[in-house]
């Protein structure tokens, strides 16, 4: 009975995710339009599209080669070499267990939300770069017309697909045991693809605002927790909190991953470009 009841909430809340993807879509859509693409391809000759630069005529280069327009300036014959552009793929993994659904009275939204529309947002930035983009476990890398609806829908798959290649772009609030987290990114292969993991967290999971009687619900399904005076245990919950995100943090630097946080009752622009900013070495 338990069994059944945990796939008709999974199906109902694929199908609410389904009724909202076009709305986060637009809005990770307009959230990415706050900053500026551009293009990543790596500065070295190679065979691109961009015009990188001018050289002096090589003996092992053919006549073909020349730039006689160039060369028409001077005594010297040059080539015009171009820009070597890689395409680079980031897998995006945003986390969808039932503790994301939650938000309360000081956020605007669920956290899942916001992480999606970061997600998406910062899919959008590198499809627009020349990059493919890939929902880790559930599609293959995607590109071109229609390739960040095609993403969105993906979160709506099974992890089915062998990952491979790319780059980690790992959103979620990250609240499990941090011998789980740690484990969990060994085994995305993590500290050898590199990239960044953001830990959101709705308001009232960081401040602790609860005073009086307060029942506790694990979105889990798990036994509530009935506390007679919540502020009494205030003081131990932020330490445990900070210990929770210290142990993240480690835990991401440990794999090669950028440490970010993120409250969802501030705007997500500025989470956006530190996103960006995170994977632009690795560029």
């Amino acid at each position: 009975m338990a069994e059944a009841d945990a796939r008709a909430a999974a199906v109902a809340a694929a199908a609410a995710l389904a009724a909202r993807l076009p709305a986060l879509v637009l809005a990770a859509r307009r959230l990415a339009a706050g900053v500026a693409p551009g293009r990543h391809g790596r500065r070295r000759a190679g065979a691109g599209e961009q015009f990188w630069q001018y050289r002096e005529l090589h003996e092992a280069d053919s006549a073909r080669s020349i730039d006689w327009r160039r060369s028409a300036r001077g005594e010297r014959l040059y080539v015009r070499e171009r820009e070597w552009e890689t395409i680079e793929t980031l897998m995006l993994d945003i986390a969808d267990h039932p503790g994301m659904a939650f938000h309360s009275a000081g956020a605007s939204e669920p956290k899942f939300d916001r992480a999606l529309v970061l997600g998406l947002a910062l899919a959008a930035l590198a499809l627009d770069g020349g990059e493919r983009v890939a929902a880790w476990r559930r599609t293959a890398p995607l590109g071109g017309p229609g390739a960040l609806e095609r993403l969105a829908a993906g979160f709506l798959l099974p992890k089915t697909v062998a990952p491979g290649p790319g780059r980690l772009a790992l959103i979620g609030d990250f609240l499990d045991p941090p011998e789980e987290v740690a484990a969990a990114l060994s085994a995305m292969g993590a500290s050898l693809r590199g990239g960044v993991l953001l830990q959101v967290l709705d308001p009232a999971e960081c401040d602790f605002p609860f005073r009086g009687r307060v029942l506790f619900e694990d979105p889990a399904g798990g036994r509530p927790e009935d506390i007679a005076s919540a502020e009494d245990v205030a003081v131990a919950y932020r330490a445990r909190l900070a210990a929770q995100r210290a142990a993240v943090v480690r835990a991401a630097e440990t794999a090669r991953l950028r440490p970010l946080f993120h409250r969802t009752d501030t705007p997500a622009g500025p989470a956006l470009a530190a996103l960006r900013s995170a994977l632009e070495p690795a560029r």
